[in-house]
């Protein structure tokens, strides 16, 4: 009979081997298939792509919309970029779509480790591994929900670059056409106060957003206060 914690090990083992280990010939066939269609939409702008480091990468970003993930995936074709997203996507009708594109599902009602053993999985491997740090989309009239703590746990425990970004624009097809801003690579130190470099990413995102942002109401709140 197999104990509790060695069958836990086994499914986690499972996890890693079918969402980290994939070929990227899925992933290639939907960007390949998914790209002219993106762009006859959204005619997407993506700035800085060139600022996107080798090895291991924890890409960072806001989340406003459904489309979000897909302006640097059409951009950036040099490597796959693995979003974390929520089961149900996996779940639903469209969930071979989120297979292909080699996103690793999250269960949010529950405590997942055989998630952040992918994650790491992924990292250890020199791949990009896209979070959402709010950890949902947010829907309210804050710039930013607040973050949680995976994106700069990944980055530190994996030694990978922590890389911020912010979707801007309305994201409307055919009318209102979003971009994507990326900021400047930098890593945590092994020693560095999580809490702190939680507060460190938020800001610079918030301020990314600030400057770039575009077509939101809430950043006529914000000038107004500044006036």
């Amino acid at each position: 009979m197999i104990s509790k914690e060695r069958g836990e090990i086994i499914k986690e083992e499972q996890f890693v081997k079918e969402y980290a280990d994939r070929p990227e010939f899925s992933y290639r066939l939907l960007r390949l298939f998914f790209k002219p269609l993106v762009h006859l939409l959204f005619h997407p702008k993506v700035y800085g792509l060139e600022k996107i480091p080798d090895g291991p990468v924890v890409l960072a970003m806001n989340h406003r919309y459904a489309s979000d993930p897909v302006f640097i995936v059409y951009a950036y074709k040099k490597r796959p970029i693995r979003f974390l997203a929520a089961r149900k996507f996996h779940d639903g009708i469209f969930g071979f779509l989120f297979r292909m594109a080699l996103t690793v599902p999250v269960d949010r009602s529950r405590h997942t480790p055989e998630v952040m053993a992918a994650a790491d999985e992924i990292l250890k491997n020199g791949g990009i591994l896209g979070i959402y740090p709010e950890g949902t989309r947010n829907r309210t009239k804050e710039i930013l929900l607040p973050f949680k703590y995976g994106a700069v746990s990944l980055a530190q425990k994996n030694d990978a670059y922590l890389l911020p970004a912010v979707n801007v624009g309305k994201n409307t097809p055919f009318i209102s056409r979003g971009a994507m801003y990326i900021g400047e690579p930098y890593k945590i130190d092994k020693d560095a106060d999580l809490k702190s470099e939680n507060e460190k990413l938020r800001q610079i995102i918030y301020d990314m957003y600030v400057c770039h942002g575009r077509e939101d109401e809430r950043l006529d709140a914000i000038q107004d206060k500044r006036d």
